[in-house]
């Protein structure tokens, strides 16, 4: 994996499947921050194809699949509409100093008939989520599981990107956004994740 012009690529040269949204802005002022977020919705292809469409007013730089599949959306120079209003350590309008990272997850399940259901109304055994309160919240819910493959593909190019951009650090939406966002959600380890991608960054050689 290697970052050429902006673009996400095999260590061939050949770009990772890109579907451009028309949902972007200017160039990123300075990359200061990755964002993680979760898709809450159905599969990582119906992630893609909504945030492609313009009335969806939303985008993010890269969809991860649950396989380890990514497919990017916007150039990694340009805005990309996934912070909403956010704040961090000063800053405000955050998707104009940031790379947002989407993970295919259907996020948030709340018990409704003896099921655990999802925003889209499909309901997941207890096997694929964890049961927790949010940390802006006392109440529980379910979280759906992040699998391994979609984790270690998001290790490996936020890595790429925090060597790339000099990135400072990873974040989740509901640490930019509190109380208005849930994602990454409890399911996502963020502590040991972050490490990850610390240990990998500082072992890649110099972009």
């Amino acid at each position: 994996m290697k970052i050429t012009a902006h673009r996400l690529c095999h260590d061939n040269g050949v770009p990772y499947p890109f579907v451009p949204s028309p949902n972007i802005g200017p160039l990123i002022k300075h990359h200061d921050l990755i964002v993680m977020h979760y898709t809450e919705g159905q599969s990582s292809a119906a992630a893609v194809a909504w945030l492609a469409k313009r009335k969806s007013k939303a985008s993010a730089h890269l969809v991860i699949g649950r396989a380890g599949d990514i497919t990017q959306l916007v150039s990694f120079d340009v805005v990309a509409w996934h912070a909403g209003p956010s704040s961090w350590k000063g800053k405000t309008r955050l998707s104009e100093y940031s790379i947002g990272i989407e993970l295919d997850n259907p996020g948030m399940l709340k018990p409704a008939g003896g099921k655990w259901i999802a925003a889209f109304r499909r309901a997941y055994p207890e096997s694929d989520f964890i049961k927790a309160a949010h940390k802006s919240g006392a109440r529980t819910y379910g979280w759906h599981k992040y699998t391994q493959a979609q984790l270690d593909a998001a290790v490996e190019v936020s890595a790429h990107l925090l060597r790339t951009y000099g990135i400072a650090d990873i974040v989740g939406h509901d640490d930019i956004s509190p109380k208005r966002k849930w994602d990454p959600g409890p399911a996502f380890p963020m502590d040991s994740f972050r490490a990850r991608v610390l240990d990998m960054a500082a072992a890649l050689p110099s972009p």
